[in-house]
């Protein structure tokens, strides 16, 4: 049989689990903000010193053959780095997905437990 005290405390239990879930979602959403702030920052110097690349070149460069393919190698290197930072924003994303979803399994396997052993105590 369940008391009154048993209830209070599974209900203490709960709302701690609870709210220690909640800081882990919290701290797992700053930690991933973070991360893409600091890709977003990158990208962004990437494009501003490519187009100080890109203006340097056009008033340093005499001859339209070389500018032509400094232009091209400009091109390829910001692509290929463009790419690279998506590639990297991709596994930031897919180890953020298995973050959350190794906290929703905890959760949802503490909250049974809980369940459970509050049913056997019923019992």
């Amino acid at each position: 049989m369940i008391t009154t005290k048993d209830n209070l405390e599974m209900m203490k239990d709960l709302t701690t689990t609870g709210f220690e879930t909640a800081r882990a979602f919290g701290e797992l959403n700053l930690r991933t903000w973070e991360k893409f702030v600091a890709a977003q920052m990158d990208t962004f110097n990437l494009l501003l010193d490519t187009g100080i690349e890109q203006v340097k070149l056009s008033t340093e460069t005499q001859d339209i053959k070389e500018l032509t393919t400094g232009q091209t190698e400009l091109a390829k290197k910001l692509g290929e780095t463009l790419v690279a930072k998506g590639r990297e924003n991709i596994e930031t994303a897919n180890d953020t997905r298995d973050e959350y979803r190794a906290l929703v399994e905890k959760s949802v396997n503490t909250f049974t437990s809980k369940m459970t052993e509050a049913a056997q105590k019923a019992a």
